[in-house]
This record gives C-alpha cells, sequence and structure tokens, in this order.
C-alpha cells in the first residue's frame, strides 16, 4: 500500500497524492478531452441518423479538369449539408432522366445545373429554382475566328490546316470579312459532341444568317477547338463557350457572335420543403458559399427568374 502521507522529519508530515490516484486523474483528463474532441466532431443526431440527401451535377462541356470539377461538387454540396443540417452526396452527370427516378434511395433532392435548356426542363417539371449565378462571364455560346494576318478587321478560313480535321478535300485559305463568313465555300465549323447544347445553338446562329450549314467536324472538348485553331492553325469557326473564348480573344482572336444563355442554376426537387429551400437560398446568397464561389469562378449568386429558363428553350425550339 502506498502512503498518502510523506514523513520528512520526526514528528512531521506532508500531504501528498498516491500514484494511484494520480493515475486515476490523469486517465480521467484523457479521456474527458478525447471526449469531447469527438463530441466536437461528431455530427448532430439529425445528421447522423438521417439517411444522405443526393445532389445532382450536370457540368455540361466543363471546360475544367477532373480535379477541378471534384473539388467545386465538394464545396456546393458543403453549403447545401450546412444549410439543412443532413449529409449531401453529389453525384455527376445528372439529366432529366435520373432526376425523374422513382425509387427513395435513387430519389435527388437538390441539383446544380449548368445548360440552361435542362434547368428549364426541370422548371417545367415542377423542380424550384433556389439561386442563379452572377453573370459576370456574360454566359453564352460563341462563334470564334482566326484573324486574317496583316488584314485587320478580315478573318481567315479555309486552306491546308483543314486537312488537320479529316477532310477529304481542302476549301481554298481566303481572308474576308466576318460578314461573308456565313456563305463563305471556304467556312467550317469545328464544334465540341455532336447534339450538345453549343452544337445546337451554333447551328441556329448560322442558319440566322444562310439557308444552309457549312461544313461541321466535331472534336470531344472545347479545349480542343481552340487548341487546334490556336496550335494547329485551322482555320474553322469555333465554337464554345466564353470561358474559353475569353483567352482566345485575350490572344488576338475574333469573335463572330454571341449568343446570351441564362447562368448556372441550384435546383429543388418537387416536395423538397420550403424551409429547406430558403436555407439553401440564404446560405448561397451569403458568405457561407465564398469557397464554392471560388472554386466555380463566380462572384455570388442571386434569386434569378425561372421566365428566363422558359424563354431560352422557346426560343432554342423556334
Amino acid at each position: 500500500m502506498f502512503s498518502s502521507h510523506l514523513h520528512t522529519e520526526p514528528g512531521q508530515t506532508r500531504p501528498i497524492l498516491s500514484f494511484a490516484v494520480v493515475g486515476v486523474l490523469l486517465v480521467s483528463l484523457l479521456c474527458g478531452g478525447l471526449a469531447a474532441r469527438q463530441a466536437e466532431a461528431a455530427p448532430t443526431p439529425a445528421v447522423a441518423s438521417a439517411a444522405p440527401l443526393l445532389m445532382g451535377f450536370q457540368f455540361g462541356l466543363a471546360a475544367e479538369n477532373q480535379q477541378a470539377l471534384n473539388v467545386i461538387g465538394q464545396t456546393l454540396s458543403d453549403v447545401v449539408s450546412n444549410a439543412v443540417n443532413r449529409k449531401v452526396l453529389w453525384l455527376p452527370n445528372f439529366d432529366l432522366k435520373t432526376a425523374e427516378a422513382s425509387s427513395d434511395a435513387s430519389r435527388y433532392s437538390f441539383a446544380f445545373v449548368k445548360p440552361p435548356n435542362l434547368t428549364a426542363a426541370l422548371l417545367a417539371k415542377g423542380w424550384q429554382l433556389v439561386a442563379v449565378g452572377k453573370d459576370t462571364m456574360h454566359f453564352g455560346t460563341d462563334l470564334i475566328a482566326r484573324q486574317c494576318p496583316n488584314q485587320a478587321g478580315k478573318i481567315l478560313v479555309g486552306g491546308g490546316s483543314l486537312s488537320v480535321l479529316g477532310l477529304s478535300t481542302a476549301v481554298p485559305e481566303t481572308c474576308i470579312s466576318p460578314d461573308a463568313v456565313w456563305n463563305s465555300p471556304s467556312a467550317v465549323l469545328l464544334a465540341p459532341q455532336k447534339g450538345s447544347l453549343v452544337d445546337m445553338i451554333a447551328q441556329k446562329l448560322w442558319l440566322g444568317h444562310a439557308k444552309q450549314l457549312p461544313k461541321v467536324v466535331y472534336v470531344k472538348t472545347q479545349n480542343a477547338v481552340t487548341g487546334l485553331m490556336r496550335d494547329m492553325q485551322v482555320a474553322a469557326i469555333g465554337v464554345v463557350t466564353p470561358v474559353v473564348s475569353k483567352q482566345w480573344l485575350a490572344e488576338g482572336g475574333v469573335l463572330l457572335q454571341h449568343q446570351p444563355m441564362p447562368m448556372w442554376a441550384v435546383l429543388a426537387a418537387p416536395g423538397v420543403p420550403e424551409d429547406s429551400v430558403t436555407k439553401v437560398r440564404a446560405d448561397l446568397l451569403g458568405a457561407a458559399s465564398d469557397r464554392a464561389n471560388k472554386a466555380l469562378g463566380l462572384t455570388g449568386w442571386e434569386v434569378g427568374s425561372p421566365k428566363a429558363y422558359a424563354d431560352f428553350l422557346k426560343w432554342l425550339k423556334s
């Protein structure tokens, strides 16, 4: 047995804690500190017990790499998660078919959508607009061209550079005014992904000037369009969005035409409580979305109007 007194001089004692008592106190302190840290890190009971919500993401013809898209998905879904106090799982490749899933386990509660035609379709199905990105980039579809060397105000089209695109017959290289490109036999459209939204818009814009389309060559991405035009000197008419054309114009390229589109949107599915929608909207419009905004390249969010998307879809189908 350890004594609780230590004899220093005859007839005098000084009280101390026994080794056993000290050990018990240390263990208690350590356990108490660990429990406190676990309590701080643990989710609230509501978050821990409730099934995760699903948030779909449709990036369209994204110019970002996969790592950047992962950061966007995580930071934006975190905003929603913190707002509604529920775990939120984000999933890519969201479309109208997945939005209409009937199973509770696969039903989406929120979505982030870039293509405005999908946003319009979701709104028509009863989804609710939560917020839209502030459009400081003039979101839309752009037709771009190479400037003609030593001929200000003219663009370069055609020539042997088109052989890079696999065209069997090279069309004559010529410098023409932008107004003449629509009916030029040397014009070739270079677009990302056949049937994509930017492809549909580019064709609609072209047919607004001419009776028929030129030859259209498809590549996989927007970056491939400008890469071929810049690095391989391909004298085609490129189809991209302003995220990509901004750099093209900064390098001396030409903008032939710009078609505005409604901005990226966050939507809530039918049946999502109005209180949850209000909370998510408040966090998107406030400082809680700063990290997500940085990842997206946005200056912020605003309430937006469903009418803008309905009007766009009406124009696209006209």
